[in-house]
Parts: C-alpha cells; sequence; structure tokens
C-alpha cells in the first residue's frame, strides 16, 4: 500500500502485490462508513484503488503515546455493538485525535462469528496488551 498525507488528509493506494486490492478497498469502505462515529477516521474521496481520509496524526507508536485504558474499552464496546472484529488492531493502526482514540486499517475486519475469534485475541494479546497488560482479559470477556 502507498499512503501520501497532505496535510490533515491521508490517501492510502491499494497496490498490495499478489492481493485483491479491490477486496481491500471495498471492506476498508464498508467498514468506515458501517461504523461512523468518533472511533474511525472520516471518509473524505474514494477512488477506483485509493481512499481519503482524514488524517489526525501518526500511529500511537510514532506518538510514543498510550490511550487510557477506560478509551480502549470503550471503544471496543462499540465494535462489539456494531457486531465487528477489526482482527488487525496492532498500535500501528491507531491514533489520537486530540484525546480520542482513533482506529484505522479496516481492510482485514469481519462480522463477528467463531471463526474469526481466535485471530481476534491474538490481536488483543500480540497489540493491545502493550497498552495495558489487563485489557487483554477485559476484551476476552467482551466476545
Amino acid at each position: 500500500m502507498s499512503i501520501a498525507i497532505q496535510g490533515n488528509k491521508i490517501t492510502k493506494i491499494f497496490d498490495y502485490i499478489g492481493e485483491d486490492n479491490i477486496s481491500f478497498l471495498k471492506n476498508e469502505v464498508f467498514w468506515l462508513n458501517y461504523l461512523k462515529s468518533k472511533w474511525v477516521p472520516e471518509i473524505l474521496d474514494v477512488g477506483n484503488n485509493y481512499i481519503t481520509t482524514k488524517y489526525y496524526g501518526p500511529d500511537l507508536i510514532e506518538q510514543k503515546y498510550m490511550p487510557n485504558k477506560q478509551q480502549v474499552l470503550d471503544m471496543f464496546s462499540y465494535f462489539r455493538e456494531k457486531n465487528v472484529y477489526k482482527l488487525n488492531n496492532a498500535l500501528s493502526n491507531m491514533t489520537m485525535n486530540g484525546n480520542q482514540l482513533i482506529a484505522f486499517d479496516w481492510k482485514w475486519a469481519r462480522f463477528r462469528t467463531d471463526k474469526y475469534k481466535d485471530f481476534e485475541v491474538f490481536s488483543y494479546e500480540k497489540w493491545i496488551s502493550k497498552i495495558d497488560s489487563e485489557l487483554v482479559e477485559e476484551l476476552k470477556c467482551m466476545i
């Protein structure tokens, strides 16, 4: 994927080698529209192979900032209400809009089914645990 940041806009071009880029793009657009809220970036434009959204700043790793635990729980509670597993909850796929946590990169997301449950739990253990180790068990209880 190629990325271009211009001011408060970020454009992601879906040009992965050997992948179904159209499916990735469609999935990204679907989930951002379906989840439209304070938790996901606002869509500004969509083209044949790209999406432009608002840019809120660098990811959590680059910011060296961790959101508070309650905000993470609130975000995942919203995702549960919307019946979605993001599946890629890497800190490099989250940012802050001021004090507001934002999750981006939705190309792998799926509606919640048992088929994807272990992948979601893995993402809690691998990535969300870096925010607060207690979050893993709390999020598992929310599944």
